[in-house]
C-alpha cells in the first residue's frame, strides 16, 4: 500500500490503518482500547502542554514497558516534542549525564527508579507513572492545545547507543525514519497484519526493536500491543497462552531459554505464528529447533532471523517464510538498499566480506551534538547518504545477508581474516555447544584464537570442539584453548559482553 511518511509519529500511527474500537495496548488486567487509547494520549499531550513543554522540547522517558509508557510516547509526538528513551535502571551518574546532556524539560520516572533518580532530574519537571496502577502523579490537568503538524523531519526519539564505533552516543532519529522503517517493514511482509493480531512487546522500549517494531509498527497496523515489562520464561509463557499472542520480538537467548522450558509447548503456545529475532547471531540449530517444536504443537509459528541498529530504525534486513538460509538474517525490506563495500566503499562481489552500509530514508538524522561521529557515520555515495554500520557481512548468490561480525572484532592470524561470529557459528553446530564466544589471546606476541563456552564441557568434549572447528574452517580459525564459564558476561540488552571477555580472556 502507499504511506506517507512526512507527517508526525502519532499521526502516521493513527491513519496508517484506520482504527477501531479493537484493544489497543495491554498490560496484565490493564487494557486500552484504541478510542481511549487516543483519549489519553491527548489527556498526556494536554498535561505535558500546561507543563511549558512545546515543540523541539526533550521529554524523558525512563520506564519499563508499561502502558504510560506507550501513551506518553505518542502524546509526546502529539504536540512535537522529542522523546528521550532512557533505560530505567541506569546507574544514578548515568542517568545523571544523560540528563546533563540533554536538557529535558521533563522526566517520567516510575517505582523502580524513583528514589534513586529523583534528585539527579535537574531542573525538569517529574512525572511518576506507577508500576502497578495506571496513574501520572504530578502530571496537571490537561489544557487546550494545537497538535502538531509535522512534515516528518522533526526529531522525535533520542536513542541511547553505542554506535557504531561502539563509543556511547545519542542517537537522533526523526518522525520520517521511524514511519518509513514501520511502513517498509509491514509493507515488506505483505501487509498481513490486523486487528486480529496480538504482539508481545517483552524486549524494552528504550531499544529501537522494542519501540519502533513491537509498538509503533504494530499500533500502524492495528495490532493490539501486550507489553511485559522483564522477560520471566514460565510468566512469558502465561502470557502467551492468556492473551493469545500470535506475534512476538525476541533475541536468540530468549528464545533458546522458552525451548529449554517443558512448558512452551502444546496448547499454550499454539496461537503463535511470527516471532521475529534479532540482535545477536541466530543459529541454524534454534531455527531448527523451534520449527520442530511448533510443529509438536500444531503451531504455524516461525522463526525469521533478521538484523539492524537503531542508527537504522533498527530493521533493515529480514528473513522472509520459506527463505531461510544458515546464517542469513535474510534481504533488505522494501526502500531499504545495502550494499556490502571495502574501505572505499565500492560494492564487493558475491561472497566477499566488506562492511555493510545501508540508505533510504530510515537512517538516523546524526548524534546529538556529536558532528564528527556523525560525519563518520553517513557518508555520500553517488550523491545519496548511507549509514557505516561497522558491521561485516557477505552475500549470496540470492541476495541474502549473511553477519560475519562487528568490524572491530575481526582477528588478523598470519595476515588471514579471521571472523569469530563464524567460529561460534561452526561450534555451535555441536548440540553440547550452545552460547559461546572467540576471542583473541597472545602468547609472546601472537595472536591466536581462544573458544569460551556457557556450561561445563569434558576434556573430550574440548576436543572433539576444536577438532569440529578444525574441519569445518581453516587452520587460522582453530582455537588453541578452550574455556568454560557457568554463565557469559552479558550486556544490558542480554547480548554476550564481548569486550568484557576480551579484557579477562583475551590480551
Amino acid at each position: 500500500m502507499q504511506f506517507d511518511i512526512h507527517q508526525s509519529l502519532y499521526d502516521f500511527m493513527k491513519t496508517y490503518h484506520q482504527k477501531g474500537d479493537t484493544l489497543a495496548v495491554a498490560r496484565g488486567g490493564g487494557k486500552m482500547n484504541f478510542p481511549r487509547f487516543f483519549k489519553e494520549v491527548d489527556r498526556v499531550a494536554g498535561g505535558l502542554y500546561a507543563l511549558g513543554i512545546r515543540a523541539g522540547d526533550v521529554v524523558m522517558l525512563a520506564l519499563p514497558n508499561i502502558v504510560q509508557s506507550v501513551v506518553a510516547t505518542y502524546a509526546i509526538s502529539r504536540i512535537g516534542a522529542i522523546a528521550s528513551m532512557i533505560h530505567p535502571l541506569l546507574s544514578a551518574d548515568e542517568f545523571e549525564a544523560a540528563v546533563v546532556k540533554q536538557k529535558p524539560k521533563a522526566v517520567f520516572l516510575s517505582d523502580i527508579n524513583r528514589s534513586a533518580f529523583s534528585a539527579r532530574c535537574g531542573g525538569a519537571k517529574r512525572i511518576f507513572c506507577s508500576y502497578l496502577i495506571y496513574s501520572y502523579i504530578g502530571l496537571p490537568r490537561p489544557v487546550s492545545f494545537i497538535p502538531y503538524k509535522g512534515d516528518g523531519e522533526e526529531p522525535v526519539f533520542y536513542m541511547q547507543s553505542g554506535g557504531t564505533s561502539g563509543v556511547p552516543k545519542t542517537i537522533v532519529l526523526s518522525s520520517r525514519a521511524s514511519n518509513a522503517m514501520a511502513g517498509n517493514l509491514l509493507n515488506y511482509l505483505g501487509d498481513k497484519f490486523n486487528e486480529n493480531n496480538r504482539m508481545l512487546v517483552v524486549l524494552p522500549m528504550f531499544h529501537g526493536f522494542g519501540l519502533c517494531v513491537g509498538v509503533h509498527a504494530s499500533l500502524c497496523a492495528n495490532m493490539s500491543v501486550v507489553l511485559m515489562p522483564r522477560f520471566k520464561v514460565k510468566q512469558t509463557i502465561k502470557v502467551i497462552a492468556k492473551n493469545r499472542i500470535t506475534t512476538m520480538l525476541a533475541v536468540p537467548r530468549m528464545i533458546s531459554k522458552l525451548l529449554d522450558s517443558p512448558d512452551f509447548s502444546g496448547e499454550s503456545i499454539s496461537s503463535l505464528e511470527d516471532v521475529y529475532v534479532g540482535g545477536d547471531a541466530v543459529s541454524g540449530e534454534l531455527v531448527t529447533r523451534f520449527s520442530e517444536r511448533m510443529k509438536e504443537c500444531g503451531a504455524k509459528g516461525v522463526l525469521s532471523p533478521g538484523y539492524g541498529l537503531s542508527e537504522t530504525v533498527t530493521v533493515c534486513t529480514l528473513t522472509k517464510i520459506g527463505d531461510y538460509a544458515d546464517g542469513s538474517v535474510g534481504t533488505p525490506i522494501l526502500n531499504v538498499r545495502a550494499r556490502v563495500a571495502d574501505e572505499t566503499l565500492n560494492e564487493l562481489p558475491v561472497g566477499e566480506v566488506g562492511e555493510l552500509i545501508v540508505a533510504g530514508e530510515q537512517i538516523l538524522s546524526g548524534y546529538l551534538d556529536d558532528e564528527e561521529a556523525t560525519a563518520n557515520t553517513i557518508v555520500t555515495v553517488d550523491g545519496e547518504s548511507w549509514v557505516r554500520t561497522g558491521d561485516l557481512f557477505k552475500t549470496d548468490a540470492e541476495g541474502r545477508l549473511y553477519f560475519m561480525g562487528r568490524k572491530k572484532r575481526l582477528i588478523k592470524i598470519s595476515g588471514m581474516n579471521v571472523f569469530p561470529s563464524e567460529i561460534e557459528r561452526v561450534a555451535r553446530e555441536l548440540d553440547f555447544i550452545n552460547e559461546c564466544a572467540a576471542v583473541e589471546y597472545r602468547c609472546d606476541g601472537k595472536p591466536f584464537i581462544r573458544l569460551i563456552v556457557e556450561g561445563s564441557l569434558s576434556e573430550a568434549q574440548k576436543r572433539e570442539a576444536v577438532r569440529h572447528i578444525a574441519k569445518r574452517m581453516s587452520h587460522w580459525n582453530v582455537p588453541n584453548s578452550v574455556v568454560c564459564l557457568s554463565e557469559l558476561p552479558r550486556t544490558r540488552m542480554s547480548k554476550i559482553d564481548i569486550l568484557k571477555l576480551q579484557e579477562e580472556y583475551g590480551g
